[in-house]
């Protein structure tokens, strides 16, 4: 069973999407923060860098978006000078002070700001907008020839002039009534963000692309899917608006109000909190008793396949091949889980037979077909890795939950007990050839202490009392490694 379950309060709107009893994808949206994917700003080039043929924009967030020269040319064809000069370098484009409207591609993440492009999209349930692009595209996902000439034969009469239109999936079998419909909504929207536009301040917002539940029954809620569960019956009533504006009206049918019999959220009556909990891990435990460990660098994201405690019931080879399989089914589902993107590199157990490696690629394959978002295997290397990409789109799951530790800064190291003792003394020293103090006190956690009297104290001692000085140590009630040095006179 395929269900979308929607928990909706005061602070955060958060949707679950379940297959098979398995959580495979987690939107979140908090009031205080909001997303800004696919949203459409006034923005100000604060800087432009000939050398990186890109400019940095001020659109009103914390860190200037960048804007790569590529992401640029039709808006200066359309809206700067009318000159198609597609070669043109971006100083000659842009000046500092030029006013930019921009969408955004990917959000901030890190050190880095986000991406923006003047290639606007906007998207509906069957098609997506494209105000300044005269293309015509059908989703790589309709692969019946005869569905696709009939879709590209209804779209070259209603498609608006000097616009383009990108077939979605979901238009697959439907009717050109549906279609109409929503071209007359969108291209209204693109005229309302263009009358805005004139009048707006820098750093305004001239559209916000919808929240999590117009996101999910644009997006996701379809045949497939066989019901769709909410706890708020405003936003129950939302839906139901929505389906009957955009969708099928036979999807009502499967909308669903729920009404909890005790004070649990429907996250934990589904265990999908628990599910989040899980997916906030380094390590997943596979049923075979493998184990997959997923670590997050600036670079990329690595992915490890381990035996584990599966030891097998036939040879290596059967049970290397057995815990790869189920690799490559987990993998796709961590990934969506745990909304990561950018370079992925998976190492599997190695398999010394081509036919094994061809079944585990394929595995793979089949369960990455099912990810909503454009991802693509690039090969196997030589040393057996595979190297993979996935788009980014919003933020990673754990950004919602986790913060950089403030005491290793994200290392998951801190320095070691010996290192800080070594670090102590040699501050001692120092402080014991001064002839103005008569003692030194030193306040650290009971388990520094311990650790110092065992190896150090007797030693240091005698030396500061070669120099006519009182060593004084005094505990604190703190559980760390930190530690203060007091002069006396």
């Amino acid at each position: 069973m395929n269900q979308i379950v929607i928990n909706i309060d005061e602070f955060q709107s958060r949707a679950a999407i379940i297959e098979d009893k398995k959580v495979i994808e987690i939107l979140i949206e908090r009031e205080e923060e909001g997303r800004i994917n696919g949203s459409i700003y006034k923005g100000k080039v604060a800087n432009v860098l000939p050398g990186m043929e890109s400019a940095f924009l001020n659109i009103g967030l914390e860190k200037n978006a960048f804007l790569y020269v590529n992401d640029l040319r039709e808006f200066e064809e359309k809206y700067l000078d009318g000159i198609c000069n597609s070669e043109r370098p971006i100083e000659d484009i842009l000046n500092v002070g030029d006013e930019v409207v921009v969408q955004v591609l990917n959000e901030p993440r890190g050190s880095k700001g986000a991406r923006v492009t003047t290639h606007y999209t906007l998207p509906g349930k069957y098609l997506v907008l494209m105000p300044n692009n005269d293309h015509l595209a059908i989703s790589k996902k309709i692969k019946d020839e005869a569905e696709r000439s009939r879709l590209e034969e209804i779209f070259k009469d209603i498609k608006p002039e000097n616009m383009g239109i990108i077939i979605r999936t979901a238009a697959f079998g439907k009717s050109i009534f549906h279609f109409e419909r929503e071209i007359e909504y969108l291209v209204k929207k693109w005229e309302d963000i263009e009358k805005k536009t004139k009048n707006a301040k820098i750093g305004e917002v001239l559209y916000k692309d919808n929240g999590v539940i117009t996101t999910v029954l644009r997006d996701i809620f379809s045949n497939d899917i066989d019901e769709l569960i909410v706890d708020n019956e405003e936003a129950y009533w939302e839906i139901i608006d929505y389906i009957n504006a955009f969708s099928e009206k036979t999807l009502k049918t499967k909308i669903k109000l729920f009404k909890g019999e005790d004070e649990r959220n429907i996250f934990e009556v589904f265990e999908i909190d628990k599910e989040i909990q899980n997916a906030l891990k380094e390590e997943v435990r596979l049923e075979c008793g493998g184990s997959l460990v997923i670590q997050k660098t600036e670079a990329l994201i690595s992915i490890d396949v381990n035996t584990g405690k599966n030891t097998g019931s036939y040879n290596l080879e059967k049970t290397v091949l057995n815990t790869n399989l189920e690799a490559a089914r987990e993998i796709p589902r961590q990934l969506r889980l745990r909304n990561y993107g950018g370079i992925i590199i998976i190492d599997f157990i190695d398999m010394r037979l081509d036919e094994d490696k061809e079944q585990v690629l394929k595995t793979l394959e089949e369960n990455l077909a099912k990810d909503r978002i454009k991802n693509n295997i690039v090969h196997f290397t030589d040393l057996g890795l595979i190297e993979m990409t996935r788009k980014r789109t919003g933020k990673p799951l754990y950004s919602y939950f986790q913060e950089t530790c403030p005491m290793c800064n994200g290392t998951g190291k801190i320095k070691s007990k010996d290192a800080v003792i070594h670090e102590m003394m040699s501050e001692i020293r120092i402080c014991a050839k001064d002839e103005d103090i008569s003692k030194i006190k030193v306040v650290l956690s009971k388990k520094l202490k311990i650790a110092f009297k065992e190896l150090y104290f007797e030693f240091v001692e005698d030396f500061v009392k070669n120099r006519k000085k009182e060593l004084i140590l005094e505990e604190n009630k703190e559980n760390n490694y930190e530690y203060e040095i007091v002069l006396i006179k």
